[in-house]
């Protein structure tokens, strides 16, 4: 991965150049964005550069044999820190084998890079352990850290690194990192607008169970009204047994495209193209205020998940509650009519 492979994020690409090019490279970097960005892609051309012995315009060369070994995973000099598939977070015995491993004389290039992948997942032990090594950098290393939100990591770890800030990528940016890993064009343009500027938030969906379990969750808001408790229960256990940060994602896409066709009357393009209709259902029977408490009922369900809830029980008490919101919500007066009034008053 070199900058030049990287699709959008010019303005922290660009920045990240600079940096190398003017040798003032800090100790730690903090690259911060919502999931799926593209930070740690970022991250990786930034660290094929650091090591590269034949850049090129502030860009590595991607011949070399250190950008060969980048590319490969296998530089002496460059390590990935993330948290084990079966943990929540990243323990304090990673961060204390990387700063040893910091702590020692690079082997090929001039430079060590640690990227630590998902720093939020830190637990406050470990991001303790990790400030010693941050106030007292070993020469030549370069700390490299991936999180959604500068708030998730502590004070004394955010005030000792310097920050870039990744946007989310425009439509025909989403669709080209898509297709580039694979996506047939048409696909990938139904998809991007569900990605929200973040490509890895949909390249999932092209699984069978990702898809199944958006589907369902989309199927079951659509019907959700009419729905039987026993039929709501029916479905938080198919959904409960599915990919469920999937299905709970569908849900709060599927909430906001309701509320953007009822305050703009449908006029922008949908998250959610395929049930466009059951949107425009949804926004003709629900007036604006309990949208609101619907997608308050997902985030707070996704929330609850967080903490270690029980999965199917919050899952059902959540369908029951949106249904319970769409059931004794108003009908909404039309836009047209309420601008009417007020032009009249």
């Amino acid at each position: 991965m070199r900058f030049a492979d990287v699709v959008g994020h010019a303005r922290a690409v660009g920045r990240l150049r600079r940096i190398v090019v003017a040798d003032r490279v800090p100790a730690a970097v903090l690259l911060l964005g919502p999931p799926g960005i593209g930070k740690r892609l970022v991250a990786e051309a930034f660290a094929a550069r650091l090591l590269c012995e034949s850049p090129t315009d502030g860009d590595a060369c991607g011949g070399c044999a250190q950008c060969t070994r980048v590319a490969a995973a296998t530089h002496p000099d460059r390590r990935l820190v993330a948290r084990d598939e079966d943990r929540r977070d990243i323990r304090i015995e990673q961060v204390r084998e990387t700063s040893r491993w910091l702590a020692l004389r690079p082997l090929m290039a001039a430079r060590k890079i640690a990227v630590i992948d998902g720093a939020h997942c830190l637990s406050e032990p470990a991001q303790n352990a990790l400030l010693k090594t941050l106030e007292e950098p070993p020469p030549g290393s370069v700390l490299v850290l991936i999180g959604p939100a500068a708030a998730l990591l502590l004070p004394t770890i955010r005030s000792r690194c310097q920050i870039v800030r990744l946007d989310p990528l425009g439509l025909g940016e989403v669709r080209r990192v898509l297709e580039a890993r694979g996506i047939a064009p048409d696909r990938a343009r139904q998809l991007a607008p569900l990605a929200e500027g973040r490509p890895g938030a949909v390249l999932g969906l092209e699984a069978a169970d990702h898809a199944g379990a958006r589907d369902e969750m989309l199927r079951t808001l659509a019907e959700l009204s009419s729905l039987g408790a026993d039929r709501v229960s029916r479905a938080a256990q198919a959904l409960s047994r599915g990919a469920l940060d999937v299905a709970l994602a569908a849900a709060v896409s599927f909430y906001r495209d309701v509320l953007q066709v009822t305050l703009t009357g449908g006029d922008l393009p949908l998250r959610n193209p395929d049930v466009a209709t059951a949107v425009r259902a949804a926004a003709a029977r629900v007036a604006p205020a309990a949208v609101l408490r619907q997608l308050d009922a997902v985030c707070g369900t996704i929330d609850a998940l967080g903490r270690n809830a029980n999965k199917m029980l919050s899952l059902e008490t959540m369908l029951l509650w949106l249904r319970e919101i769409e059931r004794s919500s108003p009908h909404p007066p039309a836009l047209a009519a309420v601008w009417e009034s007020a032009a009249r008053a």
